[in-house]
C-alpha cells in the first residue's frame, strides 16, 4: 500500500505519565504508518519527561524535545520549529487524548485523493476514565473557491443563530500541509494570552487553503481535563473572553466572510459567558453567594456586552439560547445565578 504523506504528529506533553502511553501506542499502531511521532516535554514535573525519553529510546520512529514550561501553544511551536526536512504534514495530538486505528489513515487518504491541504474530522468527548460523553462529527465533503472561503471558514468562528453547525475550534483531528504552514510562518500564541490560541492558528491556517476535505472520522479521542485552562475557575475567565472577541474581530476583519465570522463569534461570545457564569457558583469558584452574584452582575452590565447583545438578531437563536441572551439583557443576577448552580445554562 503506497504512503506518500510523511507524517508528523506533535505530542505536547506536561504531567501526563498516567495517559502517555496510551496516546503514543494509538499513534504508533496506526494502519497507515507514521513518520515521526514528536515528543515535546513542557518541562513536566511528574515523571512524564523521563517517559517520554524512554519510549523515544524503545522506538526509532518516536522523538523527544524538552523545553521548559510554556503552555500548549508554544509547546506545539517547538514542535513545528524541530520538524524533520523529510515531513511534508502535520497533526497535533494532545497527550491525555487517543487514535483509533485507522484515523490517520482516513485522514491521510483523503489528502491523496483529493490534493487537499487540509483534513478536518470530528471528535468522541470521553470523561476522565475515558468512557465516551458524546460524538461530535463532520460531514463528508470537499470544499473551494467561495464556498470554502465563505461557507467553511466562518463555521470555525462559531455557529449560525439558527444553527449548530460550528467546525471545533480545535487544532487536533486535523492534518495541515507543512509546506502551507512554513509559508506563512504560522504559530501558535500562547493559551495564557488568548483563550483559544487553536482558533488563531486554524483560522489563519484555513485562509491559506485552496481546497479542504472534512470527514465524519470520529477516530480522535478527546479526554475531558477538569484541571485545564478552559475548564478550571479563573477570575479573570470574563475579561480573557472579551480580549478573546476583540482578538478575533481584528482577525477576520476584511476577508471574505467578515460579516458572517462576526455574527458567529458574538455565538461563541454567548457561549463563552454561559462558561463564565457557570464556574462562578460555589461549588467551583469557592465564593459565597453574595460574592458570585457580584461576579455576574459585573459581566452583565458590562458595556461590551450589552453591544454585543443589541446588535445580535436575537430573534434567530433557539428558544434556551434566546432565554439565557434576555437574561443578560435585562441583567436578571438572581436566575442567572439559580440556574447556573442548577447546571441549566
Amino acid at each position: 500500500m503506497d504512503q506518500n504523506l510523511k507524517l508528523t504528529l506533535i505530542v505536547p506533553v506536561y504531567n501526563v505519565r498516567r495517559y502517555l502511553k496510551r496516546c503514543v501506542r494509538s499513534i504508533l499502531e496506526q494502519s497507515y504508518s507514521v513518520f515521526e511521532v514528536l515528543l515535546i516535554d513542557d518541562g513536566s514535573t511528574d515523571g512524564s519527561g523521563e517517559l517520554c525519553d524512554r519510549l523515544s529510546f524503545e522506538n526509532d520512529r518516536v522523538r523527544t524535545v524538552h523545553k521548559e514550561n510554556a503552555g500548549l501553544g508554544f509547546a506545539r511551536n517547538t514542535g513545528l520549529d524541530n520538524l524533520l526536512p523529510e515531513t511534508t504534514h502535520v497533526m497535533f495530538v494532545d497527550s491525555d487524548d487517543w487514535l483509533e486505528s485507522d484515523m490517520v489513515e482516513t485522514f491521510a487518504r483523503a489528502i491523496e485523493d483529493t490534493g487537499a491541504d487540509c483534513v478536518l474530522g470530528g471528535f468522541t468527548k470521553r470523561d476522565g476514565e475515558g468512557n465516551p460523553q458524546f460524538e461530535f462529527k463532520l460531514e463528508d465533503a470537499v470544499w473551494e473557491g467561495e464556498r470554502l472561503a465563505k461557507r467553511l471558514v466562518p463555521r470555525v468562528c462559531g455557529s449560525a443563530p439558527e444553527a449548530s453547525d460550528s467546525i471545533p475550534m480545535s487544532a487536533c483531528s486535523s492534518i495541515f500541509a507543512k509546506s502551507n504552514i512554513d509559508e506563512h510562518a504560522l504559530r501558535f500564541p500562547s493559551e495564557r494570552e488568548v483563550i483559544s490560541e487553536d482558533f488563531v492558528f486554524k483560522y489563519r491556517y484555513l485562509r491559506t487553503c485552496n481546497k479542504v476535505v472534512t470527514t465524519s472520522c470520529v477516530g480522535y479521542s478527546y479526554r475531558t481535563n477538569l484541571s485545564s485552562l478552559t475548564t478550571s475557575y479563573r477570575p479573570d475567565r470574563f475579561d480573557a473572553c472579551l480580549f478573546f472577541y476583540d482578538y478575533a474581530l481584528r482577525l477576520v476583519a476584511g476577508s471574505p466572510s467578515e460579516a458572517e465570522c462576526v455574527l458567529r463569534l458574538k455565538k461563541t461570545l454567548f457561549i463563552n459567558m454561559k462558561m463564565c457564569i457557570s464556574q462562578e457558583v460555589p461549588r467551583v469558584s469557592g465564593k459565597s453567594r453574595r460574592d458570585a452574584c457580584r461576579a455576574i452582575r459585573t459581566m452583565a452590565v458590562d458595556e461590551r456586552l450589552l453591544k454585543v447583545i443589541n446588535d445580535y438578531p436575537c430573534e434567530r437563536l433557539g428558544f434556551k439560547q434566546k432565554a439565557f441572551v434576555q437574561l443578560l439583557r435585562h441583567q436578571a443576577v438572581n436566575v442567572l445565578y439559580m440556574a447556573a448552580v442548577q447546571g441549566v445554562i
